[in-house]
């Protein structure tokens, strides 16, 4: 069996291990508390520990199952460069670029204080038109 070496069989593999981790320190921990009494807790415990492992391999498996590739059968995003890209996606780039670039220079006006410069204008003219009528 060839294992693959992409990040989500490697992210895959780390919580399978993690599960069984969690198992053996889990019941190590129950047996070492147990002594002479097994109450309602220890089956909770041991219910967890179970719930918690299928949980984790289960999640483990999901995302072994996402693959190398997209759900387009294309590489990664990360490894496509512009020159590759149809004039489309290329718009479609420039656009979300440009978007980003609003975004930051409205949060760079809101650190500015110019927001609220402009608030108090919009509410001042608001309670003039208010107070003339």
């Amino acid at each position: 069996m060839k294992f693959r070496s992409d990040i989500n069989a490697m992210t895959a593999l780390v919580y399978g291990g993690a599960a069984f981790l969690l198992v053996i320190v889990g019941f190590r921990s129950i047996l070492a508390t147990l002594g002479d009494h097994v109450g309602v807790m220890t089956y909770l415990s041991v219910a967890a520990l179970g719930l918690e492992f299928v949980l984790l391999i289960l999640y483990a498996k999901a995302i072994y199952n996402l693959g190398p590739e997209t759900s387009e059968g294309h590489a990664p995003a990360a490894t496509a460069s512009v020159a590759d890209m149809s004039g489309k996606e290329i718009s479609e780039l420039t656009k979300a670029v440009i978007k980003v670039a609003e975004m930051g220079e409205g949060l760079a006006n809101l650190s500015n204080g110019k927001v609220r410069d402009e608030v108090k204008k919009e509410v001042n003219d608001i309670l003039s038109k208010a107070i003339k009528k």
